[in-house]
C-alpha cells in the first residue's frame, strides 16, 4: 500500500470512549441550560427545540471525531486489505496454475482438496471431480502406504518433509515436498504437496 493511500485513524479504548461521550453529554447539557437561562421564558415547544439544537451542535464534533472518523478509517483499511488480499491471491493462483510442477493439497485422510492444472492433467481430471477422493484410489497400495506414512509424519511433527519419489503411473522421478498448512489456531488443517520432475537429472546421473 502506498503511503499517500494511508489514512491514519484514531485508536481509542471502548471504556475511554464511553467516559468521553458521557462527560461530553453532561458538560453540553449543563452549558445548554446555562445558555437557555439567558433567554426570556420560552414555550415548552420552543425550549425543547432550542435545547435539542444546541445539544446537537455541541455533540456533533465529538461524535464526528471519536466515532465517524475512526469508523470510516477502519472501513477504508478493511477495504484496502481485501483488495490487497485479492491481488495477492490472484498472483499466487496464477503462479500455481502456470508452474510446470505438480501442486496439490490433501487432508489428514489423504483426500484431495486441490490440484493445480499440471497435476490435474497428469491425473486425467478436467474439473474438480477429484475433491474428497482418496489418494489410494489412483495409486498402488505401495505408493499409498508410503504417502500415507509421510502425511501422518508431517501432521505429527509440523515439519516439512522432502524425498525422492518414483511414479509408476508414467515411470518418472519426482522430488516431492510435503509442507503443513496451519490455520488461525496454529493447527495443521492440510498439507501442500509440490512434486518437481527430476527425471532428466536422474537420467544424466546428476541426482
Amino acid at each position: 500500500m502506498k503511503k499517500n493511500d494511508e489514512r491514519p485513524g484514531l485508536v481509542i479504548k471502548p471504556i475511554t470512549f464511553l467516559i468521553i461521550i458521557t462527560a461530553t453529554i453532561f458538560a453540553s447539557a449543563t452549558l445548554v441550560d446555562l445558555i437557555l437561562s439567558i433567554f426570556p421564558p420560552l414555550s415548552l415547544d420552543k425550549f425543547t427545540l432550542l435545547d435539542a439544537g444546541l445539544l446537537t451542535i455541541m455533540l456533533f464534533p465529538v461524535i464526528y471525531y471519536f466515532v465517524f472518523e475512526p469508523l470510516t478509517s477502519y472501513i477504508y483499511e478493511v477495504e484496502q486489505s481485501k483488495e490487497a488480499l485479492a491481488v495477492s491471491e490472484a498472483k499466487y493462483r496464477s503462479v500455481v496454475e502456470t508452474t510446470d510442477d505438480s501442486i496439490y493439497l490433501v487432508n489428514m485422510n489423504c483426500e484431495y482438496l486441490f490440484m493445480n492444472a499440471k497435476h490435474r492433467s497428469r491425473m486425467g481430471f478436467f474439473g474438480e471431480e477429484y475433491v474428497g477422493r482418496a489418494y489410494g484410489e489412483f495409486h498402488s497400495s505401495e505408493e499409498t502406504k508410503i504417502f500415507t506414512e509421510e502425511v501422518k509424519k508431517v501432521f505429527a511433527t509440523g515439519e516439512p518433509l522432502q524425498h525422492e519419489h518414483r511414479s509408476k503411473r508414467d515411470d518418472t522421478f519426482f522430488l516431492r515436498t510435503l509442507s503443513p498448512l496451519k490455520g488461525t489456531n496454529n493447527e495443521i488443517f492440510a498439507l501442500s504437496v509440490v512434486s518437481k520432475n527430476v527425471t532428466k537429472v536422474k537420467q544424466t546421473n546428476l541426482w
